[in-house]
Parts: structure tokens; sequence; C-alpha cells
């Protein structure tokens, strides 16, 4: 019998070299002059190495919450360590794909500005999942595809999912930055509303807006936004924005407030957000509690020093 998990999650790796540039345009003007001297070093500029990739981050950061976790992703032989090292000690299988390891520069400063090299991650389809893959999906209570935008495969494999694991598994999108890739996302969105591809969407602002747009929803209030989001995809719609995070089945919408903090990052935000509210509804939380709750998740990540989720205990300490 194949062990149970209570979440999945595919696909994306990367290893990610935070720059902390501060404001952007300052940096950007430094770098002008720099070029127009000729070229040579700015010096000064703190920099981290960390893994990422969302599927990754999605992943450790449910481990941390104390679920059950399988994460199918890829790697280089180089990079492989970084990505087993980050699961240590935690409760997940990892299955590695051998595939090249994505790379991304991360400009940390007013905003968050990436520079990504998606290799691997850019080409992962259901060829790449064996027998035994299938077998562990079909035992996870969820099962989560994310990072669409970067992935050429993404529809592809969501299909196969699908198709593979019939209509009663629940399945989790979270597409991530697609507004590179405007002449496939609106083919996503019919597939997915007429197809029944996914269960669950989630999507922070930007996203939420752009994804509107293409649908033609005009509201700008985010409630309306996120309930007509819902409907017209036939899906439970999660928006988290800068002043609050909305879910949607279509008809009610519910929502939670979100505290301003000091952040240390803001890469890897969303994909802690998602864990916190896959965590809450996994465990029966009400809407309003389950959105709090993954508010209070993500918070306490941008508070961090240590570039790691939060543990359970944390978590609930936070929302007590």
């Amino acid at each position: 019998m194949p062990r149970a998990f209570d979440v999945a999650v595919m696909h994306d790796f990367y290893v990610d070299r935070l720059l902390y540039s501060g404001p952007i345009d300052a940096f950007a003007r430094t770098i002008r002059e720099k070029k127009a001297a000729g070229g040579g070093g700015i010096h000064g500029v703190r920099q981290v190495d960390a893994r990422g990739g969302n599927a990754v981050n999605l992943a450790h950061a449910l481990a941390r919450l104390g679920l059950r976790t399988l994460l199918i992703t890829h790697s280089d032989w180089t990079h492989e360590g970084i990505l087993r090292q980050t699961f240590e000690g935690l409760d997940v299988e990892l299955r590695v794909k051998p595939r090249p390891t994505a790379l991304t520069v991360a400009l940390e400063g007013d905003v968050n500005v990436m520079l990504g090299d998606g290799r691997g991650a850019s080409d992962f389809g259901p060829a790449l999942l064996d027998n035994r893959d299938w077998r562990a999906l079909e035992s996870s209570r969820l099962v989560c595809s994310v990072n669409w935008a970067i992935n050429r495969r993404g529809t592809e494999l969501l299909a196969a999912l699908r198709r593979r694991l019939g209509a009663g598994k629940a399945i989790f999108l979270d597409a991530a930055d697609f507004r590179d890739r405007g002449a496939d996302f609106p083919e996503l969105l019919g597939a997915i509303a007429k197809k029944r591809l996914v269960d669950w969407v989630s999507m922070n602002e930007q996203e939420g807006v752009a994804a509107a747009r293409i649908l033609g929803i005009a509201s700008e209030d985010m409630r309306e936004m996120c309930r007509g989001l819902a409907r017209r995809l036939g899906v439970v719609f999660d928006l988290h924005a800068e002043d609050a995070s909305y879910s949607s089945e279509g008809t009610r919408v519910s929502s939670a407030p979100v505290r301003k903090v000091k952040a240390e990052r803001l890469t890897g935000a969303g994909d802690v957000w998602d864990a916190g509210a896959i965590y809450g509804r996994l465990n029966g939380m009400d809407e309003p509690r389950r959105l709090e709750f993954a508010n209070a998740v993500a918070r306490l990540y941008l508070e961090s020093e240590e570039l790691v989720p939060p543990t359970l205990a944390q978590a609930k300490k936070a929302v007590a």
C-alpha cells in the first residue's frame, strides 16, 4: 500500500540569490551610472543564496505546519544537496526528477523583481511521472500544481492530473505571475471553466486583477472580484491582497484583514500564505478563521530573520 499524504506538491525547484538592492529605481540609477563610467563593481550589496521555487517553498511551509507532504520536483546533481537539506527532519517524501535546476536572482527592495532562468521548471510534463508517483498522488488528500507560469507543459500536466485522478480528487492551482504568458492564460482559464481541471485557485492581488480583466469582470472591489472569479471559473477562489484576503465559491465571500508588517523579504510570501490556507481547509477551519490563519502564517514569515516559515505552534499562537 502506498503511503497516504495530506498534500502532494509539484513541480518547480529554484536556487535563489536574494539581492537586497534597496529601492529599485535608485538601484537602477546606480547600475546606469556604473555603465556610463565603463562598468565595474557595485560594492556593499547584501546577498543571500537560498532554495526557492513555488513548489519547494509551498512544500516546506506545509511540512513546517505538520502536514504529511509529498514533493515531486526536479534538480541536477550539483544542487540536489541544497534541496534535500531543506527538508531534513520534516515529514516530507521527496521525489527528484533528473532535470536542470532553475535559477533566480531576486532584487529585494520596495518591491521584489525576479530574474529567472527556468531550465527544468519550464518543461515539466506528465511524462515525468511514473506509476509509483501516480499511486502516491492518488493517496493524497489534495494535489497542488504551482507555477504554471514558468511551465510550458503546465496545462498538459493539469489535464493529466484530472484525467488520471478523476473528478473526485481535489486539485489546487497557484499559477504564479502569468502576465508574461498573456496569449496562453485565457486558454487555461477556459479549460478550468469548461473541463474542471482544478477545484481551487489562489492568486495575489495583481494576478487577480489581470485574470478579472481577461474574463471581463469589471469590478475593482476585491470582494466582488473574488466572487466573480470564483463564479466564472467554477472553483473556490482565494485572493490575497495588500489590505485583506478573500475567498469565495461563487456566492458568499469571506474575508480577513491583513496586518501591516515590516518585511525582511517578499519572495516566497505567497507560497507561505497558500500553505496556511491549505492547512486551514484540510483541518476544517471556517472561512474567516482560515483566512486569518493564512494571513498570520505569511506575516510570521515576512517578519522572520531565518528565511523559514513558522511552525504550527508559532502560527497557532499568532492567532490565539
